[in-house]
């Protein structure tokens, strides 16, 4: 049986960063709105995506997807792999990607309080996976998931990051910049 696979959304699956840009498009929007995010990220970073995810919904249909990475996880999952997407982004824009992609059989997200990211996330896995799991992401905040996972898919990752990896973790593939 293969091993199950996690899934990063944001520089992973998909070419750019929800958060930052739904930051970005709210502050743009009307530039005081920059004082209420401010108030927003006082509450921390999952309550704002909670908000601004309700403010912004994610249009799945429109992203840009990894197509390299995405063909992969079709192959896997025809393989009879476990998948499962794996985001600090807000629960409500996972759920639109995941449902819109129709590859993931579970959804780990951020809910208002807890900010899945990096040590978070990894717990997470670990609870939903106890016998192990390979994680796909990309940046460093994603090395405690590796560290916790029983290998790593890195993908559109910086050089230093893919070299590092290569060198802590057991590296399943590789889906370079």
């Amino acid at each position: 049986m293969l091993t199950p696979l996690a899934v990063d959304l944001d520089g992973t699956l998909i070419r750019c960063d929800l958060f930052s840009s739904a930051m970005a498009r709210f502050c743009l929007a009307r530039p005081w709105n920059f004082i209420k995010l401010l108030s927003w990220l006082a509450h921390g970073r999952a309550h704002t995506k909670a908000r601004l995810a309700a403010l912004y919904p994610v249009n799945a249909a429109a992203l840009p997807y990894n197509e390299a990475l995405l063909a992969w996880l079709r192959e896997q999952k025809a393989e009879g792999r476990v998948l499962a997407l794996a985001t600090a982004f807000d629960r409500t824009g996972a759920v639109a990607v995941a449902t819109h992609l129709g590859l993931f059989e579970q959804v780990f997200a951020s809910e208002g309080r807890v900010n899945l990211k990096s040590h978070a996330k990894a717990a997470r896995l670990q609870t939903a996976f106890p016998d192990g799991f390979v994680y796909a992401g990309n940046e460093a905040a994603d090395i405690p998931v590796w560290r916790a996972a029983a290998a790593a898919v890195i993908v559109n990752a910086p050089a230093w990051l893919e070299a590092r990896a290569a060198r802590e973790f057991a590296v399943e593939r590789v889906f370079p910049r």
